[in-house]
């Protein structure tokens, strides 16, 4: 019997079509199983079409099934039970065994749910967004408070929202410490990068009204809100790129503090440059007490790195010597210390300069 091909690959296109419908619907899953907490069930549900997969795993209230018993969870059998939101229903098949059950199920959008977020403005979800927010939790009270923080968000952006995990309350608490003026894509940034409300709070309260880019700079790096409000107390107004600069360089709350009891207040330059350079504020009170408080931080560095100890250059001055900052640096690079100085005066030989109590260590005299 010969066999026309033209219905043969009628036939094949039809199997093929079936095939692949069947597999897409056998890619969605349900999972049920107990939660720790009492009133609560973990559901999991897998999704997968046309080679795209998709899994969600959340702690849901039990209130939210319909015909799923405590006994059948216990000992097991057939299912058929419905999983209830605002968004939509799905309608769960499989079975229970050992605590833990498992089937296929059928997504039904609630369409007084989509009118209803048109009523408010949204533009209408499909069925697959509809699918997203059911997922995502995403009912009509998240959908209204978003409205009402003057968010001008679309149906995508309540998505976007709730899957970088902007809740209501975090809405709610960044606008109450005075951040009324952040869109969608600000609100998705400060939770992308950790930033707490908490810290908001304090940015304002400390004086500084930033913007979302530098707010982000400001976690990224570290910055925490108390060296932030120490700055200010420390007289410091400076940008965020000067603020990070400070914390990268190890510029500390206690560095700046220490700073203003002394009366000293560097420039932001200046403050990096003494850190990089393991310059303390001890180091300087030691050379504010020897009379040298007004120097500038190149000075204090070139002294700290030839070994001039504040010691030293307060035995100088109480010995009598008015060194300048070459004078200290040439003395230590010749091994002339305190003592030393010390001896020479006890010796009888009083008013030498630099040069010449140099040459007299170099050329022994003790």
């Amino acid at each position: 019997m010969r066999i026309d091909s033209t219905k043969l690959m009628l036939w094949g296109g039809i199997l093929f079509a079936v095939v692949m419908a069947v597999a897409q619907e056998a890619g969605k899953e349900w999972v049920v199983k107990a939660s720790d907490a009492s009133d609560m069930l973990q559901f999991t549900i897998r999704h997968h079409k046309g080679g795209s997969f998709w899994s969600s795993t959340n702690d849901v209230p039990r209130s939210r099934f319909r015909g799923l018993s405590i006994d059948l969870l216990e000992h097991g059998g057939p299912a058929k039970f419905e999983y209830i939101t605002d968004a939509g229903t799905l309608e769960c098949k499989g079975r229970f065994s050992f605590g833990r059950g498992s089937g296929d199920y059928t997504f039904v959008p609630n369409r007084a749910f989509v009118s209803a977020l048109t009523a408010m403005g949204y533009d209408a979800p499909d069925e697959e967004q509809v699918f997203s927010m059911m997922m995502s939790g995403i009912g009509l009270e998240f959908a209204r408070a978003v409205k009402d923080a003057g968010l001008h968000a679309t149906t995508s952006d309540l998505i976007r929202l709730r899957n970088h995990g902007v809740t209501l309350e975090y809405i709610a608490d960044t606008r109450a410490a005075g951040y009324r003026d952040l869109t969608v894509a600000d609100f998705v940034e400060l939770r992308n990068h950790g930033v707490s409300t908490g810290y908001l709070r304090d940015l304002k309260s400390f004086g500084f009204n930033l913007r979302t880019p530098e707010i982000v700079e400001l976690r990224n790096h570290g910055v925490a809100s108390e060296f932030l409000r120490d700055l200010k107390l420390a007289g410091y107004n400076l940008p965020v790129s000067r603020i990070t600069e400070l914390r990268n360089h190890g510029v500390s709350s206690q560095f700046l503090l220490d700073l203003k009891d002394l009366g000293l207040h560097p420039d932001a330059g200046e403050l990096v440059q003494l850190r990089d350079h393991g310059v303390s504020a001890e180091y300087l009170k030691g050379l504010r007490d020897a009379g040298y408080g007004s120097l500038r931080a190149d000075d204090v560095v070139q002294l700290r790195s030839h070994g001039v100890d504040a010691r030293f250059a307060e035995d100088a001055k109480k010995l009598g010597y008015k060194f300048s900052v070459d004078d200290l640096i040439y003395l230590r690079d010749r091994g002339v210390n305190g003592p030393y100085l010390r001896t020479l005066r006890d010796s009888g030989m009083r008013d030498l300069n630099a040069e010449q109590i140099a040459k007299l260590k170099m050329h022994g005299v003790e």
